[in-house]
């Protein structure tokens, strides 16, 4: 059964949000100075690429003795300091997407020599999490995962607290979302579900993170297909996929929504089954159709960032800078990105600064659009 599209202000508000762009890769072989970007192959060792690094720093090509280009010649930041060790701050609980991307981005950056160590600080929501990272002063060695569900999560909760505040670092990548039920479910596909909330969307228990967030967003946007209003939904807010997924298995919802990453390992062990996920085409990490797939003209994607601390040096922001832009040039992180099918959807610095200003704005919008936030 075909959807229509949703139109007018709302989609125009997540026009951002909605379309999964992909960032070329930055790797090839041997490049000129004028073409260098980090991680390349280059010929002579000292040779300086002027301006090509992250905000317009230089790079040097340099004979790298650590990760998994040790004993090549690549383009490098020659003045680089890998980090001792790293608290991250997840805004939600164990298990949740924020978590599981620092966990995959330390891990990387471990493989390759960029880190020594690193912990992860779990709090249940965004102001939480957020209000902590923002109490850390004088701190070189914080960085907090922020994404789409943030300034959601912060505005519903009536926060005055604000991502543009923190140093903005990189935007790393974006994942699919994936709608989940028990094994048991009555559901076989996504418009099985679509039927009963259209026909009675109280009755409907849907699962998911924040009230405001990507999950909820996500679900609000999909039942505007199907002319139900997000208010209206049976929406019940958990701290992140962790804290879900105890429920969707055993039925206490009808259906969960959260990234990809937090619902494969339970899918591929037959405890639960995904009704469609929100990626252009087909996922290796995970088995479902996709909505397009089924009918729905709708794709989406949860992007997540790096932020640093407010009060953090310029000398140090910018080796932070170029730690983070090191390794999204890395194999290690490649390999990531391939096992999770995360999309390497990547901004960095100057660029991911003005980026997530933007982005904030559009968000609210959308959640004022929809009667989320007032």
């Amino acid at each position: 059964m075909l959807r229509k599209k949703i139109a007018g202000a709302v989609i125009a508000s997540v026009a951002i949000a909605m379309v999964v762009t992909v960032s070329p890769q930055a790797n090839a072989a041997l490049k000129a100075p004028t073409a260098a970007n980090v991680g390349d192959e280059c010929v002579t060792a000292g040779r300086v690429a002027k301006g090509r690094g992250v905000n317009g720093s230089d790079l040097t090509c340099t004979n790298v003795t650590t990760g998994t280009a040790a004993g090549t010649r690549r383009w490098w930041y020659a003045d680089m300091k890998p980090f001792g060790s790293v608290e991250w701050v997840s805004s939600s609980a164990i298990g949740g997407g924020y978590g599981t991307t620092a966990i995959a981005i330390g891990d990387a950056m471990k493989k390759e020599g960029l880190l020594k160590d690193y912990t992860v600080t779990y709090k249940t929501n965004a102001p939480l999490g957020l209000g902590y990272f923002y109490d850390q002063k004088g701190r070189n060695d914080i960085l907090l995962i922020t994404g789409f569900a943030m300034p959601g999560g912060l505005a519903t909760n009536g926060s005055k607290l604000t991502i543009t505040t923190a140093n903005a670092v990189a935007g790393i990548m974006r994942e699919a979302e994936a709608f989940a039920v028990p094994t048991s479910s009555k559901y076989r596909t996504i418009n099985d579900l679509l039927d009963d909330i259209k026909a009675n969307p109280k009755t409907v228990a849907i699962g998911g993170g924040n009230y405001g967030g990507v999950d909820h967003v996500t679900i609000a946007t999909l039942a505007a297909t199907v002319g139900v209003k997000a208010t209206d939904l049976n929406y019940i807010p958990y701290s992140g996929g962790g804290t879900l997924t105890p429920d969707v298995i055993g039925g206490r919802v009808a259906v969960g929504i959260s990234g990809t990453s937090e619902f494969s390992s339970y899918v591929a062990a037959g405890k639960m089954r995904i009704l469609a996920v929100t990626s252009p085409k087909p996922l290796k990490v995970i088995k479902g159709k996709t909505l397009v797939q089924q009918g729905v003209d709708l794709t989406f994607g949860n992007w997540r960032g790096i932020l640093a601390p407010a009060d953090l040096s310029a000398a140090d922001l910018l080796n932070t800078l170029k730690v983070i832009d090191t390794l999204h040039a890395t194999d290690s992180w490649k390999d990531t990105l391939v096992a999770k099918s995360w999309i390497d959807e990547y901004r960095a610095g100057n660029a991911f600064s003005s980026w997530i200003k933007t982005e904030n704005t559009a968000i609210i919008k959308v959640l004022t659009d929809f009667k989320l936030v007032k």
